[in-house]
């Protein structure tokens, strides 16, 4: 218990300190020994939660100075869900139906554009690396091989909670989907609808008639 009172005071010391702290100033603030505080920040690090900055001069040799890092930022309560509502309701407000779900769908295929360096093109595991994406983008998620066409399953929503007010927000997904396979995507299931995961099927492009 105090191993984690002390990971959480040393993340909380970085957060609020505007110049890189050393361990050495962790340990006094912390009122632990500089040998326990160095095996903190390491773990830390390890677990990219703390990044190494520049050296902090002393009267004797300069010490190495450590930051928090983004991932290290983000372990802190931020109301991205609340503002994120906000917004959806206040577009929901100024656009019809159909131009609030043209603009999610620019936001899907802006979204796809910048995750797309992450794919090896030509990939037989096309889907398999979107997946991938899709986890690092917060969806527990994993492609699945069906007799009918191939299928990526998300066990959880990162917009759970706007999909649940307004199901719009799904195009978000589905065009980042289609943007990134370059191919149809059906939502065959929709948490949002009542299902247990949400399962999008891919079908190649049907020619235009």
């Amino acid at each position: 218990m105090e191993t984690i009172r002390s990971r959480d005071r040393i993340l909380d010391l970085l957060l609020k300190s505007e110049e890189p702290l050393s361990v050495q100033s962790l340990s006094s603030a912390l009122g632990i020994s500089r040998n326990a505080a160095h095996q903190q920040v390491i773990a830390l690090e390890r677990e990219g939660l703390v990044e190494r900055d520049s050296a902090i001069r002393t009267k004797g040799r300069p010490s190495q100075g450590y930051r928090l890092s983004e991932a290290g930022n983000a372990t802190f309560p931020r109301q991205y869900a609340l503002l994120a509502r906000q917004l959806l309701e206040e577009l929901s407000r100024h656009l019809g139906p159909k131009e609030l779900r043209q603009s999610m769908a620019r936001i899907g295929v802006s979204l796809a554009d910048s995750l797309r360096s992450g794919m090896e093109a030509g990939s037989p595991q096309r889907l398999s690396q979107i997946a991938a994406l899709m986890r690092d983008l917060g969806y527990e998620s994993q492609a699945l091989e069906g007799p009918e066409a191939t299928e990526i399953e998300a066990h959880n929503c990162v917009f759970h909670d706007l999909a649940m007010a307004d199901q719009t927000i799904c195009e978000v997904d589905l065009a980042l989907l289609r943007s990134l396979s370059g191919q149809e995507v059906e939502h065959r299931r929709c948490m949002a609808r009542g299902e247990r995961s949400c399962r999008f099927a891919f079908k190649p492009k049907q020619p235009d008639s």
